[in-house]
């Protein structure tokens, strides 16, 4: 395999707490207040969100360090293309390139965010298991959206202290943080409002702190 991206000698400064930092970053943002409305509502009941939050974990850490592996392998900066180039040719990493600017550009992320959000609100709505373990894989989109951008701390490995180390631990580490984050904010958010009531207009968070600011004025 040809060298095609040699090391630029950068400065090797990121270590673990800072990996863990950049990846909690790229993940976390305004999908934790607004997904959860949209997987409440597609997935029917939120024990079957959560279940498919924990699916959703799952893929991203395998997908994760799938690309912390490689990135201990090619230490170059410049992320996800630059391993698609030097394994499968520049005509693979030039479509990579340019798929990672179309997929993940603000205003695209903004607009298929808005537009999934509510083309999933208000369809399953009967019953306990309205939709049976079907309403995990109808969430699943929505959910691995939201723990999208992973595969990005793959291009600190030119950066990085400890590339073969701090990579694949910071992935390992957020993730499941991240995972117990989710699970525990839709599982308190459900123990407050019915997932019938948690819609896309608002955050569904919105409903908690009006319920909790309810409660105490008449306590």
């Amino acid at each position: 395999m040809a060298d095609k991206h040699p090391n630029n000698n950068l400065k090797r400064s990121i270590g673990f707490g800072s990996a863990i930092s950049i990846v909690i970053g790229i993940i976390i943002g305004s999908g934790l207040f607004f997904k959860h409305a949209s997987v409440l509502d597609s997935a029917g009941s939120s024990t079957m969100a959560i279940i498919a939050w924990i699916f959703g974990g799952l893929i991203t850490l395998t997908g994760g360090l799938t690309i912390a592996e490689i990135g201990t392998q090619m230490l170059y900066t410049g992320g996800l293309y630059v391993y698609i180039e030097n394994l499968y040719g520049r005509i693979c990493g030039f479509m990579a390139g340019w798929m990672q600017i179309i997929v993940y550009g603000p205003a695209i992320i903004a607009s298929v965010a808005g537009f999934m959000s509510i083309l999933m609100a208000n369809f399953y709505r009967n019953g306990w298991f309205p939709n049976g373990f079907s309403g995990v894989f109808t969430t699943m989109l929505t959910v691995n959206f939201a723990f999208s951008g992973t595969e990005l701390i793959g291009g600190t490995a030119g950066e990085a202290k400890n590339p073969q180390k701090a990579i694949s631990s910071a992935i390992k580490t957020t993730l499941w943080r991240l995972l117990i984050f989710f699970i525990g904010s839709i599982a308190v958010m459900s123990a407050l409002i019915p997932y019938k009531v948690a819609g896309v207009t608002q955050s569904p968070f919105v409903y908690d702190f009006q319920f909790m600011c309810l409660l105490r004025l008449i306590s």
